[in-house]
């Protein structure tokens, strides 16, 4: 897979986390349409730049964006 492509997809992942707020992996697969390799790429790319975070809750992992607080 070429890094355009990862780039591209990162950027598919963070609107829709943008507008959608935190989603579990099998959400972000229907919300996309990308196939799991395409979407752990693009999670791996943007959690490498800090732009996402990753909650556990029940047992189900989520990914939302990563929002600094300044006081």
């Amino acid at each position: 897979m070429e890094k355009a492509k990862i780039g591209e997809n990162a950027g598919i992942i963070w609107r829709i986390l943008e507008s959608k707020g935190g989603l579990s992996f099998e959400e972000l697969v229907t919300e996309t349409g990308l196939d799991s390799t395409e979407i752990l790429t693009a999670i791996g790319w943007l959690a490498r730049e800090d732009k996402i975070c990753f909650n556990k809750q029940n047992g189900v992992t989520s990914v939302r964006l990563f929002q600094e607080i300044y006081y």
